[in-house]
């Protein structure tokens, strides 16, 4: 019954910390409610009797002096929510009551006034409930209901009072039932209000506490409920995800796609089996509260579900996609240290898991306390920059037919570092596109290989981002920089990705044709792991394909990969491309991808990349 009075979201705790609040409220009306009571006092005893009066006062000092000894027993935390709050209803109760009666003294004392300062009392008292106890309905009802119900007798009485004329009587009557109505509909109105208000507010706690796109927590509330989870000692798990091909797919198909992943991508997070919260941390980010498995080969394994869940085909409205994810994971009783320690350890282990392209890594403490956070690598990269320590590297590009070095490609590397390893390309080449140093470095780098062609017939393949390839002034800078040099461009290979196939396709081809006019040669590099059709080889105007390592890392185990291998290959010749292979890593893999006709080598079984120094360093080759 008190539930539906009172709603069913309605809780014993809740109504003790409004009680609290009131607790203090009260406190400072004090004076006021002492000073009203002498006045009604005074009254009293004009109207009534002075013992009467004596009375009043007697009780009503009761009253605070007991509301003194309630208020320390409601900030008692060490009793039971029952205990504190039962008693202090029942005094404010009690309270309402006991001005009300005098209310009614007054009001049979026979005389008009005496009546109508009942009434003003009255109307105070309702008042007094509509200011201080609208926040609660329980608090309002067992105050607001003793003077209503003298309200009502008020009313009655005066509907039968002998000495009072028929004017007097139904002005009493008719103020009195207005007076009450009103201020009824005001208490019932401030609950009203302060409901709305609550679930305004419950509404906007929510908002500010998940990602309004995939409805997610947000970074802040994920932090809350691990620390929540944490302070229950249990065990759990926390992971790190990042979708590995988001940024491509989003710049081909726009952010009505892109969103579509996410949310899509939300939705299996959430309704994973043993997912206790999830949150989107930001762009393509997300983090997972997991409850632990009983094991390790569990937790292995429930990982590792959970990351195909992810990393699962995702059909929309662009077609079917396959966005992929890196993924990071750490035990909670693993890290020792705060909630924020343990995040970050899933953090770190999910870009170890990208660095070494594994789908999912899980968090080692002496592994990953060599881990460089970005902001470390921010700070620290453009000072090597500046003073030469990011270095060019070589690595050899060999004929499939005869094993000669035809050509090499520029890597850069960061040796010397300062930190506890050094940090690997896939870690501080985005570092140095976020601070708009991508150009600096390729101009660092080439200035340090282009003396290693000098006496050789090799040629120099250097990679080039879209960003790079149309930026008006990249092609007249790079010219100029082979002329001091006395290369001439025919001698470099300008390495594309499968992402200017993704936009401005014709903006790209334009550049690449005119780069190609200047005497460059123009390599498409790690085909076959995006998403650009057979269609673009004839588009494009390439003069090879580099086939990726993932390509061929199938190729002695299906025959399907070997049969579309060597379709590749035939088709890139019938256009007049010449087909290069990188991630050669063993004899075995050599001989079959020459056998399928494939025209150059690259990879560790033909030579690994080499820092250069001051001078250039001869490279040894696998024989």
């Amino acid at each position: 019954m008190w539930r539906r009075i009172l709603g069913a979201d309605w809780t014993l705790e809740e109504e003790l910390t409004i009680g609290l609040d009131l607790v203090r409220r009260l406190k400072v009306d004090m004076v006021g409610r002492l000073i009203a009571c002498l006045t009604v006092a005074a009254l009293v005893a004009y109207s009534a009797s002075i013992q009467l009066a004596a009375l009043w006062i007697v009780l009503v000092f009761l009253n605070e002096f007991t509301e003194l000894k309630l208020n320390r027993r409601m900030r008692d935390e060490r009793l039971p929510p029952r205990a504190r709050l039962v008693p202090y209803l029942v005094h404010i109760s009690l309270g309402s009551a006991l001005w009300t009666c005098m209310c009614l003294v007054l009001w049979g004392q026979g005389d008009f006034v005496d009546k109508l300062t009942a009434g003003a009392i009255l109307v105070g008292i309702l008042i007094h409930c509509s200011l201080f106890y609208s926040d609660s309905r329980l608090q309002s009802l067992v105050t607001g209901v003793p003077a209503l119900l003298g309200a009502a007798v008020m009313i009655a009485s005066a509907s039968t009072d002998p000495f009072l004329t028929d004017r007097e009587r139904t002005v009493a009557c008719v103020a009195l039932f207005t007076l009450s109505a009103y201020l009824a509909f005001g208490v019932y109105m401030g609950v009203r209000t302060r409901e709305r208000l609550r679930s305004f507010a419950a509404k906007t706690a929510r908002l500010a506490a998940q990602d309004p796109l995939t409805g997610l927590h947000n970074r802040r509330s994920f932090f809350e409920a691990v620390e929540a989870h944490a302070n229950s000692r249990a065990k759990f798990i926390v992971a790190f995800l990042d979708l590995d091909r988001f940024k491509p797919l989003n710049d081909e198909f726009g952010h009505a796609f892109g969103d579509q992943v996410l949310t899509e991508v939300a939705r299996r997070l959430e309704q994973s089996p043993g997912v206790l919260a999830a949150a989107r941390m930001g762009g393509d980010e997300f983090a997972v509260l997991c409850a632990a498995p009983s094991n390790q080969e569990a937790a292995t394994r429930f990982m590792s579900s959970l990351h195909d869940c992810v990393a699962a085909l995702i059909r929309c409205d662009a077609g079917v996609v396959s966005v992929g994810a890196s993924m990071g994971w750490v035990r909670a009783e693993a890290v020792t240290g705060p909630v924020s320690e343990i995040i970050h350890s899933a953090d770190v282990a999910m870009r170890r898991a990208k660095t070494e392209r594994v789908n999912v890594a899980e968090f080692d403490p002496v592994i990953d306390s060599t881990s460089i956070t970005s902001s470390a690598l921010e700070i620290a990269f453009s000072q090597a920059l500046a003073t030469g320590r990011i270095r060019a590297a070589l690595q050899p590009i060999v004929s499939a037919t005869c094993k000669s070095v035809v050509s090499m490609e520029l890597l850069v590397r960061w040796p010397e570092s300062g930190f506890a390893r050094d940090p690997a390309p896939l870690e501080f080449i985005p570092v140095a596109e976020r601070l708009g140093l991508l150009n600096e470095m390729l101009w660092t780098t080439l200035r340090q290989a282009l003396p290693s062609l000098v006496g050789t017939s090799w040629s120099l393949a250097i990679n080039v981002s879209p960003s790079q390839l149309t930026s008006s002034y990249f092609l007249p800078k790079l010219c100029a920089l082979l002329e001091q040099h006395g290369v001439s461009p025919g001698r470099i290979e300008l390495e594309v990705t499968e992402q200017v196939t993704l936009r401005n396709v014709a903006e790209n081809c334009a550049v690449l044709s005119e780069a190609r006019a200047l005497g460059f040669r123009i390599v498409l590099d790690d085909f076959g792991t995006g998403y650009s059709s057979l269609a673009m080889l004839d588009r494009l105007p390439l003069d090879k394909i580099k086939l990726d390592q993932a390509f061929v890392e199938e190729l002695k185990d299906r025959a399907e990969t070997q049969k579309i291998l060597k379709a590749t290959v035939s088709l890139a010749h019938e256009l007049g491309m010449k087909c290069s292979v990188e991630g050669i890593e063993s004899a075995e893999t050599a001989e079959i991808v020459t056998a399928f006709g494939c025209d150059q080598l690259q990879g560790y079984w033909v030579g690994r990349p080499e820092i250069l120094l001051q001078a250039p360093v001869f490279l040894k080759l696998a024989s």
